[in-house]
């Protein structure tokens, strides 16, 4: 069943909650107070199916005194019903409304110009004309106008009809993997305990599921459902949503706050966003402070605009808004800005970054290109953006998801592309944090530096040792991602490792000191023979540090003078050698680990590592337990 969530606008005594009782059955006026003085005072909610669509109700108030409250319950609708009565037509909470749900990015809604049956037709079509004359250039310009009378009946079908035809096209939901439900009510039930309930923006919500209540990022669970006052198991995005939760009282629970999967979304002080204002608005100079409406949460947000310092009337610009008290968002959510002073609404924009260190740069031309990025319709390529700010440190997956507002395997998608042309990089030894391309060579210059300088030192006899040239490198650097890093930079030659120790690719042949160390190990490794010495019996030897040993070991290991056995045993490559041709020179004799053990005096701990790197050099192949001389 197709699922869709209607908001309604208008002035107030145009007849909305009477037009969604005649509708639904359902009267959206739930509070007392309300229904004494037969105006809407706060969000009200009503249903119905037809033809297969499950359509959701939020009656909004019309009077300007409860604006606020109707900006609660706009943030997640999906379109929207405007109602515009034919004896008063476009009145001043119609235009304040109107601009709300245009500055909200709603693409679709229905007109009803309701008490048609109280004046003459030809009225009606005035109200439909100055309609039209409101919403020239908008979404709504070639929306349906539907004459409607809640009390006669009159147009009804019509109505419902229309609105089902925009089920059809519904805004698409974003984030869909991610649960999302902005808080407008929370209220405590006898025998169930705390209850909240919301329009579910993205995602689906089940029974015990585990979630989590921004922005103070309480962990909650949810024990019970309803979806238009019934019991389900599983509520969708596009309904209205009653959670009875576990693990909050009602004091940590109120209009404004979010439930949503745990870790998934960015909570903070501050947020960069395009801004725009109404040509009737006032100027927004930097330091000004306005109410900043989000969902169902009120903010004063300070503002300062990124690129010049006031915003006219009827401009746009990007600009950086600072919260008192944090909030959670993600790219792409719209909100509205109305002035403290007289109140009123004028404007509203869309947040770009909810996490943003782009606008830090002194270069305006290169924090200009930044925000221009944030504002591309690629996903990729604001990703990128983000990766780019983190220059050498890198940024994980999940962090990139947070402040993307996404889930994890949508972030890997988008970044493929950037992936396979090499703009960006995922060092295997940690597979889940990106780094650019520019950082990753910025940091093979500076390793290149550093081991020029550290060996002009010289602070080792065959290099630099590791953690030193790390350290340098990459001072803040935890040691996983230093590790991840080094095997990139050596996987490109710009580094070579041997042992605990660095070099530079250029001094591949040992000289001086070095080189006559390498040769006094590699002698002591000929004379043992088949009883291969450790780093610590040849470090005694030579009679020289074991660190720088195990270097040159490394070192000689990687030039082939010595090899390594599967298990870690080394030896001189002479001896292995010799072992190999005394095993070929048995022709194809088959030969078991007993018969090699007494062939070359060995113990079984050695013998199966020689017998195993004979195997993977190709000189013998292993059948059961015995081995063919290949």
């Amino acid at each position: 069943m197709k699922r869709f969530l209607i908001g309604t606008a208008g002035h107030i005594d145009h007849g909305k909650t009477a037009l969604v009782k005649a509708l639904t059955g359902i009267d959206a006026d739930r509070l007392p107070e309300e229904k004494r003085r037969g105006i809407t005072i706060d969000l009200g909610f009503a249903h119905a199916e037809w033809d297969g669509v499950r359509v959701s109700f939020v009656d909004v108030p019309g009077h300007e005194r409860f604006v606020r409250n109707m900006l609660a319950g706009a943030g997640g609708i999906q379109a929207v019903l405007l109602v515009v009565a034919a004896d008063e037509s476009v009145m001043p909470q119609t235009r304040e409304h109107f601009e709300i749900v245009r500055l909200l990015g709603l693409s679709s809604g229905v007109v009803a110009v309701t008490k048609c049956d109280r004046v003459s037709p030809e009225l009606v079509q005035v109200t439909a004309s100055d309609v039209r004359e409101l919403t020239r250039g908008s979404f709504l310009e070639d929306a349906p106008i539907v004459p409607v009378s809640a009390r006669s009946g009159e147009g009804l079908e019509a109505l419902k009809a229309a609105l089902v035809g925009l089920a059809g096209r519904p805004a698409a939901l974003r984030g869909e993997a991610l649960v999302r439900l902005p808080i407008d009510r929370a209220f405590l039930v006898a025998g169930f305990g705390p209850v909240v309930t919301g329009s579910l923006v993205s995602g689906r919500i089940g029974r015990d599921h585990r979630l989590e209540v921004l922005p103070d990022r309480r962990p909650v669970r949810v024990r019970r459902l309803e979806v238009h006052g019934r019991e389900v198991e599983e509520a969708c995005a596009g309904e209205r949503v009653s959670a009875n939760l576990a693990g909050a009282e009602l004091s940590d629970l109120r209009r404004g706050l979010v439930l949503a999967t745990p870790s998934a979304l960015a909570i903070t002080n501050r947020l960069v966003a395009r801004l725009e204002l109404l040509p009737g608005a006032p100027r927004v100079k930097n330091g000004d402070r306005l109410s900043f409406h989000h969902f169902a949460s009120e903010a004063t947000a300070g503002v300062r605009a990124l690129e010049g310092r006031e915003i006219a009337p009827g401009g746009s610009a990007r600009v950086e808004l600072r919260f008192a008290r944090p909030i959670a968002a993600a790219p792409g959510d719209r909100f509205v800005v109305r002035r403290l002073s007289p109140v009123s609404t004028i404007g509203g924009g869309i947040v770009l970054d909810p996490r943003p260190t782009a606008f830090r740069v002194k270069d305006e031309e290169a924090r200009r290109r930044a925000l221009d990025r944030l504002e591309s319709p690629s996903l990729a390529e604001r990703l990128v953006v983000w990766v780019e700010e983190a220059r050498e440190h890198g940024v994980e997956d999940g962090d990139l998801a947070r402040r993307a507002g996404m889930d994890v395997g949508s972030v890997r998608q988008a970044l493929a592309e950037p992936l396979a042309a090499r703009r960006i990089h995922v060092p295997r030894r940690s597979p889940d944090r990106y780094l650019t391309e520019t950082a990753l060579a910025r940091l093979a210059t500076l390793a290149s530096a550093e081991l020029a300088r550290l060996a002009a030192e010289g602070s080792g006899a065959v290099g630099v040792p590791r953690q030193t040239l790390l350290k340098r490198i990459l001072p803040r650097a935890d040691a996983r991602w230093a590790e991840a890093i080094e095997a990139a930079l050596a996987s490109r030659g710009a580094l070579l490792i041997v042992g605990d120790e660095a070099r530079a690719p250029g001094r591949s042949d040992l000289a001086g000191a070095d080189r006559e160390l390498s040769e006094r190990i590699t002698a002591y490794f000929r004379r043992r023979g088949l009883d291969p010495p450790s780093p610590a019996e040849t470090a005694e030897a030579v009679r020289h540090r074991q660190k720088v040993v195990e270097g040159l070991i490394g070192h000689l290991v990687k030039t082939g003078a010595l090899v390594r056995l599967p298990g870690g045993w080394i030896m001189a490559r002479e001896s292995v050698d010799s072992v190999v041709e005394r095993v070929r020179a048995r022709g194809k004799k088959p030969l078991d680990v007993a018969e090699f053990k007494a062939m070359f005096g060995l113990t079984r701990r050695l013998a199966i590592p020689l017998l195993e790197y004979l195997d993977g050099a190709k000189v013998t192949r292993r059948i059961g337990d015995r081995r063919e001389i290949v």
